[in-house]
């Protein structure tokens, strides 16, 4: 099968539509993984300010008023870095597994009349290539 760029339309790689599906089902596996060490690290930073919320509260109230307490903003800006901007990377991820999803399901059942290219975009590319040399597949 050739898969070819689609912006530069060159062939940019050759390869058996059986090892391009397999490269897109590594992909996609680790693109999962990626998502689970997100949510990992979103938990460890909930359970660390859990654990420093109730540090604090155990604090006697002389101490609370000694003790050095971020500002709320900072608080924010902190989840903002930890959380959300992880949450969004992993919108980001799921939106590229779709995209994997629909490449396998053209490669699976092909409506046009060239049954042996398929069109994809350079990011795909590059990634599959770089997947291939990892995994030994002839690209």
């Amino acid at each position: 099968m050739l898969v070819i760029d689609e912006v530069y339309h060159h062939t940019a790689l050759q390869i058996s539509s059986s090892d391009l599906l397999y490269l897109i089902e590594r992909l996609k596996v680790k693109k999962e993984n990626e998502i689970q060490t997100l949510k990992q690290k979103i938990e460890q930073f909930e359970q660390k300010r859990r654990a420093e919320e109730v540090a604090y509260q155990s604090l006697s109230p002389v101490r609370k008023w000694f003790a050095g307490r971020p500002a709320s903003h900072h608080q924010a800006v902190e989840y903002m870095v930890q959380v959300k901007e992880r949450f969004r990377k992993m919108e980001q991820i799921r939106r590229r597994i779709r995209e994997l999803d629909q490449i396998a399901e053209r490669i699976k059942h092909p409506d046009s009349i060239e049954r042996d290219e398929i069109e994809l975009a350079p990011d795909t590319i590059r990634e599959l290539r770089q997947l291939s040399e990892t995994e030994d597949v002839q690209a």
